[in-house]
């Protein structure tokens, strides 16, 4: 556990040394001129594609889809961006996706440490950036994010700033938020609840649980959540779950939830992740139930490094795609 919580707790100079990184082969785009941007990954490459996403999808016209599957959607053409990110570069079902948007002729560009995707990415000639090898694939979000940034700004007209990321992931405070949070989930499965803005926190949040502290985790988001999870909570076990509210700012409807569900007498926690802007916040709110992910895996005397059931997925996709293609 010492090393991985290490990794955790070096985000901030994680983040610093790959905002400078350099992007081989760039081309040059006007986000305006694409038809679409997909980001294609899976697990906690695939995260990078729902954040990124969702910054764009309120900053730019250009619709913005994120692919997690081995299937590419009909409509993206030769008019698109496609945006793979595969920390390892093996991930099959990127790959599967990246090799039929080359088929396309798609515009393509490829993030990763290495593997069969960046070897595919220099044959091709395609725009690529590397990130730092070394660390399980969802404890280098930081590096991931920062070089799928680095590599927009310089294939478009973005501008995309998420150095103030640096400063954050210094916070003090945030270690010791991590360790009240995992002292507060243990004894129950998670539930986060989080406003639409904050969705890929909320999904990033589940996958740090499944994963590091091999646990079953479920995410609302609200105003949804309104619609339907409302009233599941009527008569669900109250020593079941134990509930995190994400406050980040906007303030209304988390603060609703969390008031629904303490008049039901839920074991319920509110974590204040709000930072300066949408990146920092993500990047903060993903720090800290990193940290604390991995010292509930401790609480509950599993491995947090380990990830057996996904290398038996891993086994059974590679005999499932050679049919499928």
């Amino acid at each position: 556990m010492r090393k991985i919580l290490e990794d955790y707790l070096n985000w901030s100079s994680q983040l610093k040394r790959a905002l400078t990184a350099e992007v081989l082969n760039p081309a040059s785009l006007d986000v305006g001129s694409l038809s679409g941007i997909a980001f294609v990954g899976m697990g906690g490459s695939g995260i990078i594609g729902d954040i990124v996403a969702k910054y764009l999808e309120r900053e730019v016209a250009t619709p913005v889809v994120v692919v997690k599957s081995f299937a590419l959607p009909k409509y993206v053409d030769s008019k698109w961006l496609v945006v793979a990110v595969s920390y390892s570069g093996n991930t099959l079902e990127t790959l599967t996706v990246f090799s039929e948007a080359a088929r396309r002729r798609v515009k393509l560009a490829a993030v990763s440490s290495g593997g069969r995707l960046m070897e595919l990415a220099e044959k091709l000639g395609v725009s690529r950036i590397y990130v730092e090898s070394g660390y399980l694939p969802r404890v280098a979000l930081p590096s991931m994010l920062a070089k799928t940034v680095v590599l927009l700004n310089k294939l478009t007209n973005l501008k995309i700033d998420i150095e103030r990321g640096v400063e954050i992931l210094k916070d003090v405070e945030g270690p010791e938020a991590a360790r009240e949070l995992a002292n507060f989930l243990s004894g129950g499965l998670p539930v986060f609840v989080v406003t639409e803005n904050m969705y890929p926190l909320g999904i990033r949040a589940k996958n740090e649980m499944n994963e590091n502290a091999k646990i079953a985790c479920k995410v609302e988001v609200l105003p949804e959540w309104g619609h339907n999870d409302v009233v599941g909570w009527e008569s669900t076990p109250r020593d079941l779950v134990k509930i995190v509210v994400l406050r980040d700012g906007f303030t209304e409807l988390a603060d609703f939830a969390a008031e629904y569900l303490r008049k039901l007498n839920y074991s319920l926690k509110v974590l204040e992740v709000g930072r300066v802007g949408y990146f920092e916040t993500v990047l903060y709110g993903s720090w800290v139930i990193g940290l604390a992910s991995v010292l509930l895996a401790s609480i509950r005397g599993v491995n947090s490094e380990s990830t057996e059931s996904i290398e038996h997925y891993k086994q059974f996709i590679h005999s499932y795609l050679k049919f499928y293609i």
